[in-house]
């Protein structure tokens, strides 16, 4: 039998705050990580072998997140709130971009991207609350710091449009 209970689309600052939520504590997490997996094209019974709750469990918080969004699957305890973002800690993540990941923090990545860096920022440095994806994009636009989609963070801007290739030895 074809599964089809369906979930509404996510934005992009839902999406932040469920990868945050998977962070967080663990009723919020699972939840925040049943809706990524329906987002993503699971089927209900593929998320029940994935995270191992019943269906009827996972088709509740599909359901909730529906019609509540994010307050229908967050524990009471866990309410997302906007985080002031000082000048303090828009140098501090500049910082952060700035270094790269493996050599300067050990992680097993040479580039960031921004989910990876909100998590980063969120997870590993605490140095805020919550930080969306495009936070990140619009202080690094601030800064002057271009965000390439299709490579990765850059401190500088080649206007040869075989800058790529060139660098990886594509082409010489």
């Amino acid at each position: 039998m074809r599964d089809t209970f369906l979930i509404r689309m996510l934005t992009d600052d839902e999406k932040d705050i469920l990868y945050q939520l998977m962070l967080g504590d663990k009723e919020s997490g699972y939840r925040a990580k049943i809706i990524l997996l329906k987002e993503d094209g699971y089927t209900v019974p593929e998320i029940r072998r994935t995270t191992n709750h019943h269906d009827s469990n996972i088709r509740k918080w599909i359901h909730r997140f529906n019609e509540k969004g994010i307050d229908g699957i967050a524990s009471k305890v866990h309410k997302h709130k906007p985080t002031k973002i000082t000048d303090d800690i828009e140098n501090k993540i500049i910082e952060i971009v700035s270094n790269n990941p493996r050599n300067d923090y050990g992680l097993p990545f040479s580039t960031w991207s921004l989910r990876v860096l909100a998590g980063f920022i969120f997870k590993d440095v605490h140095l805020v609350d919550s930080i969306s994806h495009t936070e990140i994009r619009n202080i690094l636009l601030k800064h002057g710091i271009k965000w390439r989609q299709q490579s990765k963070i850059t401190l500088g801007n080649s206007q040869d449009p075989e800058y790529h290739l060139k660098k990886r030895g594509l082409k010489n």
